[in-house]
This record gives structure tokens, sequence and C-alpha cells, in this order.
């Protein structure tokens, strides 16, 4: 694959007609007939209906947002090693180096630092040394190879023994205020739904005081996000489960650890920009550009590594983020909260899936299924129980060309203009993200907009959503 001198993902973040030109040609150099495409695709970059994904604003960072991204794990280590050798940071350091080169968003979980090489948690003791050695040795370790402290987060699981020095860390100046990740486990939000609102079952105190404790935090702090976990999937009914064991630090969603994404929302009030009579046409015309155009473009980018960039060619990991919905129901004229507008906001979402999935198998028909698929085994195995025919039809029907497509966030469901309704009404339109393959936790500014009380039923909702998909 041919080296480029300016990663094309990143023309798409820094948008404007100056770059149009460069990523329209990066997007056709493996078209077989590119003039075929190029008419669609400049069509689609002038819509405007496909953005990068994008960080909150930050002074301390001031980067462009990226759509390549990807999320690692903290190195495994034990409370034995001493965390402020210089060794053991020159070790993280050289890790992310060529990371933070690229200017690639960078997530390290932390939940694998563990007492003596066990599996408890670190105590809080020993993870104060390593974000003391983070604070004092890293920024020095990167800005001797000349890079700085790119747009990095921290992720670890609720109730972490050292949850103090983790907002520390996430308010150090120093390493330019990285996100801090917080996972939410599925044991403390099936208590939490199951006992109400706000009342743990079993009437558990702590739990409850970690909660309130949680979400005040992330409710008034930016920086800090609050994630569900265990709720990525494939689309593809053919592809094996994935244990996701880190955070993609834009997107915001569990994923597996080393996996290459290219993420890019969409936004339905564009997409959907005319009356629901005359939308469908243009709405068919602009997903299967979208995802063609993707697909292009997972094979220009230049990964940080060869592991990242082989991940991204045996899966071709996409996260497309549909955002904008409650634009549109305002627009429409429609109230949030009437059970006929989430009839019609599932109906439309349902399409858009359905979509995204023909077209998804038009270009495995066309390219070959995403190599992870691991075409010839099934193949096999399935002709042992149906008969080659039967295998055949099977394979061609179900195949997909990406093990990843459709990205929700429960922020998603809010206008980004000037609400006709009051916030906490467009949560009646939560139950859209069952339809998704991810959901996220991407956009979670309008947070603070919400009344805190909003917020915790907002994230209640999205978990009891996330665990009873079909």
């Amino acid at each position: 694959m041919r080296q480029r001198s300016a990663n094309p993902v990143e023309m798409v973040a820094s948008g404007g007609p100056a770059i149009d030109q460069p990523l329209l040609e990066a997007a056709l150099e493996v078209e077989a007939r590119p003039q075929d495409w190029a008419g669609e695709f400049r069509w689609l970059l002038g819509h405007r209906a496909l953005l990068p994904v994008a960080a909150a604003p930050s002074a301390s960072l001031g980067l462009p947002a990226l759509n390549a991204q990807h999320a690692t794990c903290f190195p495994q280590v034990s409370a034995d090693e001493d965390w402020l050798a210089s060794r053991s940071m020159a070790v993280v350091a050289r890790r992310l180096a060529p990371l933070l080169a690229r200017g690639a968003a960078v997530a390290l979980d932390l939940s694998a630092l563990t007492r003596g090489g066990g599996h408890e948690p670190s105590p809080p003791e020993h993870l104060r040394l390593v974000v003391r050695g983070l604070e004092q040795v890293l920024p020095v370790a990167l800005a001797r190879q000349g890079l700085g402290v790119r747009h990095l987060a921290f992720s670890a699981p609720a109730g972490h023994p050292g949850f103090a020095e983790l907002l520390r860390l996430h308010r150090c100046a120093a390493l330019g205020h990285p996100q801090l990740l917080i996972r939410l486990p599925n044991a403390l939000m099936r208590t939490l739904c199951t006992g109400g609102a706000d009342h743990p079952a079993g009437g558990d105190e702590g739990l409850l005081r970690l909660w309130q404790g949680l979400t005040g935090i992330a409710h008034r702090e930016p920086g800090v996000h609050l994630l569900l976990q265990e709720t990525t999937r494939s689309p593809c009914t053919l592809a094996a489960a994935e244990r996701g064991n880190a955070v993609l630090p834009l997107s915001l969603f569990e994923a597996r650890g080393d996996s290459a994404w290219l993420a890019l929302e969409l936004r339905l009030d564009r997409l959907l920009a005319r009356s629901p009579a005359t939308a469908l046409v243009e709405l068919r015309r602009l997903l299967r550009a979208t995802l063609r155009l993707a697909d292009n473009l997972l094979e220009q980018v230049g990964w940080p590594s060869p592991e990242l960039g082989q991940d991204a060619l045996v899966n071709r990991r996409l996260a497309l983020h549909l955002s904008g919905l409650g634009d549109v129901i305002d627009r429409w004229g429609l109230a949030p909260d009437d059970f006929a507008t989430v009839r019609l906001a599932l109906r439309w979402l349902r399409l858009v899936r359905r979509m995204l999935l023909h077209e998804s198998n038009a270009l495995a028909r066309e390219r070959g299924p995403f190599p992870g698929l691991e075409l010839q085994g099934l193949r096999a195995s399935l002709g042992r129980s149906f008969g080659a025919e039967q295998a055949g039809r099977l394979l061609r029907r179900a195949g997909l060309r990406h093990r990843h497509l459709l990205v929700l966030s429960p922020y998603g469901v809010f206008p980004a203009g000037r609400p006709r309704h009051p916030l906490p009404a467009y949560l009646h339109l939560l139950p859209v993200m069952r339809l998704a393959d991810s959901i996220a936790m991407h956009g979670d500014g309008i947070a603070r907009a919400l009344p805190v009380q909003a917020f915790r039923r907002l994230l209640r909702l999205s978990w009891a959503i996330a665990y009873h998909r079909p």
C-alpha cells in the first residue's frame, strides 16, 4: 500500500473546500473504475452530512479532531515494580510515541494494574506512585521526542480504589488534562435499575453513594465521561463475539484492545433535510456513498503500527455515529414524548440500519467479506450441516464487508440547536438505541444542560435498553 505524505482521515477532520480534492483522490485510489464514483463522492463531501467524530472543544488540547482512533491497554504490571524508575516510564513512553506522533486519540486502560501480579486491583498507594510517575516523567520523555502530550485518556471501572488519584490525573496540566473514562459495571447498573430511581435493590447505601458521587462528578466536570460496559456487538451474525477490554477515546464505547477503527459522524438532520415523503431516495444515496467512501479510506489510513494496520484490513471496523435525531423531530414539528413520534423515529432508524446492512453486504459480494470472518472455515463448517449449495447462499446473504457499522449515543437524541421542548422530553426517543451495534456516550456535553436527576435517568434507561436489544 502506497504511503501518503498526509493522512486522508486528517483531511476529513480539517474541513473546508481546499482539502476536498486530495480526499476525493484518496477515496478513488482503490476504485477499479474511479469515474463511476467521482461524482457521487464529490456530491457526498459537499453535502456536509458527513463529519469527523470530534472530542469536546478544549483549549488545553487544541488539536483537530481525528477519525482514526484505537484503544490500548496499559502494560500489564504488578505492584512489585518500581513505577518511578525512568526505565519503566520509558517503556510506556515508547509505546505511546508512535501513536501520539500521528496525532491519534489514545486511551489507556488502568484496570491492568494489579496487586502483586494477581487479579486484585492495585491499592490506592500504588496507583499514587503510578500517577506521580505519569505526571512527572511521561511529559518529559515525550518532549524529548519532540511530541508533547496529545489527545490522551485514561479509563478504569467505577469503584476503582484509586479513583481520587485518577481524578487528580485528569486535572493534571502537565499531561494536557487527559480525559477520564469511567465504565459503569453491569452489576452496579442492574442493582440500580432493579431498585428503582436512585434506590439500589437491597438498600445498599454504599452503592448509592458511589452512584451519586460518580454521576455528580460527570455531570459538572467536562472531560469525565461515564460509559456502559459490554454494549458492542457485530452486525454480522456469522462473526464471533469479541470481548471489549479497552475504550475508544473519541467514540466513547468499549472495544477490543489494540483494534483499529474509522469513525465518522452522520447528521440525521442533514440526511433527512426534507420532509419524510421526499427524504428516502436521498437517504439511500447518501448511505451508499458514505459506506463505500469509508471502506476506501480504510485502505489509505496511515495507522500508527503494523498491527493496527493489519487489524484495520482484517476486520474493517467502521463506527458510523448517527446524531441529530432531536433536530429532525423538531423540524418536522413533532412532540418527542408522543408515542407516535417514537414509533416514527424507530421506523426511520430501522430503515437506516437495514440500508447500511444491505450496502455492506453488496460490498462484500463485490469485494469480499472482511477477512476476519474466515470464510473458508465457515463454508466448510456450514457445508457439513446444510450442504455446499445452501451454505453458499447463507454466506452470500449474511456476509458483510465490515465487522462493525452503526453507533448510537443517548445524547444523539437531543437537538444540537435550540430545542422546542424541555430537554427531558427527548428522553422518550431513547428506544432507538436498541438498533445500534454499539451504544456509545459520544456527545455528552449536553449532560450538563440536563437536571442531574434527568442525567441519572438517562444513564439507567440507556443501560436497560442496551441489555434488552434483540
